[in-house]
């Protein structure tokens, strides 16, 4: 089995069905994750609460892979993700890439960028066109 097929499963199983048994079959006890999640998912989190987190965000969210390589011990996918915020008024499509080592089966290794950016706009928690704001130097303020 490629180490592919082991993403497709963790997606389809993890994120489309919410079988959340399927994260301790897959991951390693001493995973290493890094990503746009790093201070969310560190050594001693599990990461069923961070799907949970996720998911108590997104309503109906579907994760398709539209594209797989593999390379030796590693896997990469990048995904869209599509479905409604909680409000149902917030139509949401984004994307992502991750990346796994695999070792016996698990994963041991899980790199993730997933365009964090374009989920919070979408959301109605970031103005729409921050990053193009952002890019013109201004600064994005918050007042209550």
């Amino acid at each position: 089995m490629k180490n592919s097929a082991l993403l497709h499963h963790w997606f389809e199983e993890v994120w489309n069905k919410d079988n959340l048994a399927v994260i301790d079959e897959l991951l390693d006890p001493d995973v290493v994750f890094n990503g746009s999640l790093d201070s969310v998912v560190s050594p001693g989190v599990d990461y069923k609460e961070v799907v949970t987190a996720m998911k108590a965000l997104l309503d109906q969210a579907h994760v398709t892979i539209t594209h797989s390589m593999d390379e030796g011990d590693l896997a990469m996918v990048r995904v869209r993700v599509n479905g409604v915020g909680h409000s149902h008024a917030q139509k949401l499509d984004f994307t992502g890439h991750v990346t796994v080592r695999v070792r016996d089966g698990r994963f041991i290794e899980f790199y993730t960028d997933f365009d964090y950016l374009r989920m919070f706009e979408q959301l109605g928690q970031l103005p729409t066109d921050s990053l193009p704001v952002c890019m013109t130097g201004e600064r994005l303020t918050w007042v209550e």
